[in-house]
């Protein structure tokens, strides 16, 4: 899997201890923007906030975020679009009363 600077991703941070109750606990984290890229399939990640994780990640414990994977965590707009959602006619507008 390649990935580009922008994408979302999720963060497996690996697995739950022995001794942890959390057998079933969610091991995936994220969304996070990957910020960097480099030859040895190391990429650089930030929050959604724009603050940068402290330590380079490898793309074996990265997957690429859909809105479905983690319910209630909206998927932001990419940086590259240029619509106006509210006048793009691709985008169905919410109706007020």
């Amino acid at each position: 899997m390649q990935y580009h600077v922008g994408d979302l991703v999720l963060w497996y941070k690996g697995p739950v201890p022995a001794r942890s109750a959390g057998e079933f606990q969610n091991r995936w984290f994220g969304p996070y923007v990957v910020t960097q890229v480099t030859p040895n399939n190391v990429v650089a990640l930030e929050t959604l906030d724009g603050e940068p994780l402290g330590k380079p990640i490898n793309i074996n414990r990265l997957k690429p975020y859909k809105s479905s994977d983690l319910p209630g965590v909206p998927l932001s707009p990419s940086s590259g679009s240029d619509q106006d959602p509210e006048t793009s006619p691709d985008v169905p507008i919410a109706l007020t009363n």
